[in-house]
């Protein structure tokens, strides 16, 4: 079973995504067009992303949506 990640639980998936990537916050936002500090309350878990905001975000980062928004469930 799957279900939607929470902010608190997204923003570090995709903090773990960029880093393996090697890429920093001001680079993912370039590359996503969007600001560095959006990034950064996205990755605090203060944020939630739109769907078209998320992927943005994982184009750059090499990830599915579906990666970066579900988990399974144990």
């Amino acid at each position: 079973m799957y279900m939607l990640l929470d902010p608190a639980e997204l923003g570090p998936a995709l903090q773990r995504a960029r880093t393996r990537r090697g890429l920093t916050q001001a680079q993912l936002a370039q590359r996503a067009q969007l600001s560095r500090i959006f990034v950064a309350k996205v990755e605090a878990g203060e944020r939630m992303p739109s769907w078209d905001t998320l992927s943005r975000l994982a184009g750059p980062l090499k990830i599915t949506v579906r990666v970066a928004l579900v988990r399974q469930r144990r």
